[in-house]
């Protein structure tokens, strides 16, 4: 099995209320992932970005809101279980990265 990392790419909800239930959502589907889900990440909040020439406020690109990790056989399998998160049906949107062990 290899590792992959999801970065999710989206505003985060705009209330308390819709953030529980988005939160209830995710609780699902970990649920639904069971073995292939290795951390289950957390929803991210302000940015620094650090290169040699310094520090800048802000995301290089787009800026993530989230990431979670998962274990599966190929980046489509694991690109398959990012397709069934429900942060999707709300706008949101995924990339899947493959990691992998420097050995």
């Amino acid at each position: 099995m290899n590792k992959y990392l999801f970065v999710i790419y989206g505003d985060s909800a705009d209330t308390r209320e819709a953030r529980a239930a988005g939160m209830a959502e995710m609780a699902r589907w970990y649920k639904g992932l069971g073995q292939a889900l290795i951390d289950p990440g957390a929803p991210f909040t302000g940015a620094k970005s650090v290169a040699q020439s310094g520090v800048q406020d802000g995301p290089i690109g787009p800026s993530a809101s989230g990431y979670n990790l998962v274990q599966a056989v190929s980046l489509d399998a694991a690109a398959a279980l990012a397709r069934a998160c429900p942060l999707l049906e709300h706008g949101r949107q995924i990339t899947v990265y493959e990691t992998f062990s420097p050995s």
